[in-house]
């Protein structure tokens, strides 16, 4: 356990492929991934673009549009209190009543880390990363603003991961090693 004040990553939320969350000092986190919905706001906050601060009226829209303003506020904030409480203090932020943020000191994502590794060009540190399609194999029901988001993200990220590989295959190929290019241009 941390200091108060103190963070520092002690949560790692694998997203690409299978779900994963573990925690550094052992901590048992499986429970909360049985919780479907949470597990899809923990997702979310961590996978959402633009990174940062989400508006709270967004994620009442996503996750809980059959509730009225009240009780789907409540929801929001018992999902997020649980999460503090599984994942740290330090790993949700809330800036006033109307956004909230996973924090990325605390709480380590592959698709956050595969982004910034292909914005950063290092293509086979990104791929690497790419486990397969976000949350693959995950659905809510009676969200469809969610289901929405998941699908169109699925898209984009497997489409980033294709470019990624086709950049390597071409590097490949301009080195003259036509066997790891063509084992990349296999995978864009």
């Amino acid at each position: 356990p941390s200091q108060a004040g103190e963070a520092h990553v002690t949560v790692e939320l694998r997203v690409l492929g299978s779900l994963r969350l573990s925690a550094t000092d052992g901590r048992d986190l499986e429970s909360l991934l049985r919780q479907p919905k949470r597990t899809a706001l923990l997702a979310y906050l961590a996978a959402a673009v633009p990174r940062g601060f989400q508006r709270r009226d967004t994620l009442l829209a996503l996750f809980w549009p059959e509730l009225d303003d009240g009780h789907a506020r409540a929801a929001l904030n018992q999902a997020l209190y649980v999460l503090r409480n599984a994942l740290g203090e330090q790993a949700i932020l809330t800036r006033g009543d109307g956004e909230g943020a996973l924090s990325g000191d605390v709480v380590w994502c592959d698709a956050s880390a595969f982004e910034t590794a292909l914005d950063g060009g290092q293509p086979a540190e990104a791929l690497g990363l790419y486990g397969g399609d976000l949350l693959e194999g995950f659905f809510l029901t009676d969200t469809p603003a969610f289901e929405h988001w998941l699908d169109a993200e699925r898209g984009r990220l497997r489409h980033r991961a294709s470019e990624g590989a086709w950049a390597l295959a071409e590097g490949k190929a301009a080195g003259g090693d036509a066997v790891e290019a063509t084992r990349w241009a296999r995978r864009s």
